[in-house]
């Protein structure tokens, strides 16, 4: 008995259960517009006024064509161009032009100038950069061209005493003028212009390589000067024969990159094709505005159409509302 006493299990008393409260309805939106949306009461609205609809989307497509018409033709010229590589002066690398055991560790980091791995951002930020496009429009005489409207062709000069933004320029040149893109695919560049005058166009786009060009070989040829000034204030100070020797060396290289640098004439870009005066407008597309305006006047249509069904239903909602606050 007492076995069976101790092998009896223990009562266990059920857990209470919790006191759910049921979820509180959801209450309902005033003075009916809690009705469910439906979707053939907006069909049939679109197609009670599919007219009218149509007729809106035609004259939009009209208003476009007539302002397409209206906006200045605009011809887009390009250059496709390669980099050239620093490494690369003319054919000629410093290395072959002496014994490379001949050259100290102080002259390969003065005198070569390696590639850097983003040599082609640093060339294509340099061919974006505010300080060669200033350069540019003033060396180019852009400025007439920038701020037509406030410039005398005949006169040749600016009208009413007129003093252009330098900055305006650069910023509308670099924005609407000049676009400069990179295929990854073969690594070429290609440099567009976009003008109102397609001859101008080209002009622009063959002479911004060629001035590029310029102002790469004159940076270049001011820092060999300038390394070579300093290389001969060094050269009157020491006595040591070898530290002459590789002083006059070094020297020797900065003359050289020099003269390469005078001597080609597709410096940092080399043009594969050069611009040519475009036969076709870039811009406005007459065709491509009339479709946008056509389709964007027929979706306009139909949403103004189911926008009256809203309008309707709030307009109702608030009938009902009135009555009601009335008769309350």
């Amino acid at each position: 008995m007492a076995a069976s006493n101790a092998h009896k299990k223990p009562d266990i008393q059920p857990a209470p259960k919790p006191d759910i409260q049921p979820a509180p309805a959801p209450q309902p939106l005033p003075f009916g517009l809690e009705d469910e949306i439906d979707l053939i009461e907006y069909l049939v609205t679109v197609f009670r006024n599919k007219h009218w609809i149509m007729l809106f989307a035609l004259l939009c497509a009209i208003a476009a064509y007539g302002m397409a018409k209206t906006m200045p033709d605009r011809y887009e010229a390009s250059v496709q161009l390669a980099l050239r590589q620093p490494d690369d002066p003319g054919g000629i690398s410093p290395d072959n032009r002496r014994a490379p055991e001949a050259l100290t560790l102080m002259e390969h980091s003065f005198v070569l100038r390696t590639a850097n791995e983003n040599y082609r951002h640093i060339v294509m930020a340099k061919m974006r950069s505010r300080s060669f496009g200033i350069d540019f429009i003033q060396r180019h005489d852009l400025l007439p061209h920038l701020f037509a409207e406030h410039w005398d062709r005949e006169q040749q000069q600016w009208i009413e005493g007129f003093t252009p933004d330098i900055d305006l320029a650069f910023k509308i040149f670099s924005e609407q003028v000049r676009s400069l893109v990179h295929n990854p695919e073969n690594d070429l560049l290609r440099l567009y212009i976009r003008w109102q005058d397609p001859r101008i166009a080209a002009e622009w786009a063959n002479d911004y390589v060629q001035a590029f060009n310029d102002y790469m070989r004159e940076q270049t040829i001011t820092e060999s000067r300038r390394k070579r000034a300093f290389l001969l204030e060094q050269l009157k100070d020491t006595r040591v024969v070898e530290v002459e020797k590789s002083l006059y060396r070094m020297i020797e290289a900065e003359t050289a990159l020099e003269v390469l640098a005078r001597a080609r004439d597709n410096y940092v870009l080399q043009v594969l094709d050069a611009a040519v005066p475009p036969e076709h407008k870039f811009s406005p597309s007459v065709k491509r505005l009339t479709l946008l305006g056509l389709f964007g006047g027929f979706g306009l249509g139909i949403a103004v159409a189911i926008g009256s069904v809203l309008v309707r239903k709030i307009r109702k909602a608030m009938a009902a509302y009135r009555e009601k606050s009335t008769n309350g």
